[in-house]
């Protein structure tokens, strides 16, 4: 049983039972423990910094047609969706609502499956005094005409749920219309998960949430030798 990844021998491998005491996924195989860490330190930070944590499991695809913006992809969809986050936040200041501050923590995993393009799994974790469900889901089917040349209005559609933050947030990333990107931005069954500190529940919702999050420290379907980072993930 081997205790290191073979492309990267800092990788050590968590092959069966509980990891620190959490039940991880380990269906597809063993695990980065140094994954595993950087899932379980971020999580706690954004439970920990808050009273209510409202923690989203999604993944991120790119366009078939090829056709999107190079570079950062993750990095310009965080900016863009924190700097929503920001925005709403100001217009709820300005209308005398409530809005406290909404940190949005993450951490993200970049897979590949033999010839299918690299997608992302992701974890978001918000203020769940700020928002309290996904909301109204946008429409869209990933497709549509593209010409490279002349992109879409990305403000064309008013993000005006969570959802449609997100979405919108990966369609600045990809460089195309929200409407494009709806069908690329997949919400997992079950994957929002609410945690309030220190109540009776948060232990078991932890553990819960932690199952979920440990998929992205699978060693399957990474890729090395690329460039670039197979896990990401908010500093404090």
């Amino acid at each position: 049983m081997r205790k290191r990844n073979i492309h990267n021998a800092n990788l050590t491998l968590h092959h069966s039972g509980p990891w620190e005491g959490y039940d991880v996924q380990l269906q597809h195989g063993p695990l980065f423990i140094p994954y595993l860490e950087r899932i379980h330190e971020t999580m706690m930070r954004a439970i920990n910094s808050q009273g209510r944590t409202m923690a989203v499991r999604l993944d991120l695809s790119l366009p078939v047609d090829g056709y999107f913006r190079s570079g950062d992809l993750i990095g310009r969809f965080i900016q863009s969706l924190r700097a929503q986050i920001d925005a709403d936040m100001a217009r709820r200041k300005r209308e005398g609502r409530t809005a406290p501050r909404c940190r949005l923590e993450y951490v993200s995993a970049r897979e590949q499956a033999g010839s299918y393009r690299h997608h992302f799994h992701m974890g978001l974790f918000l203020n769940g005094d700020c928002y309290r469900g996904l909301g109204e889901m946008p429409t869209g089917g990933g497709g549509g005409s593209f010409d490279p040349d002349v992109l879409m209005d990305s403000n064309a559609t008013m993000a005006d749920s969570l959802a449609k933050r997100i979405v919108m947030a990966w369609a600045r990333a990809l460089g195309r219309s929200m409407e494009q990107t709806a069908g690329l931005v997949h919400f997992s069954d079950g994957g929002v998960y609410w945690i309030k500190r220190g109540s009776p529940l948060s232990d078991s919702q932890c553990a819960g949430l932690f199952n979920r999050l440990s998929y992205l420290a699978k060693e399957s379907t990474k890729q090395f030798g690329h460039g670039g980072r197979n896990l990401r993930y908010s500093r404090p």
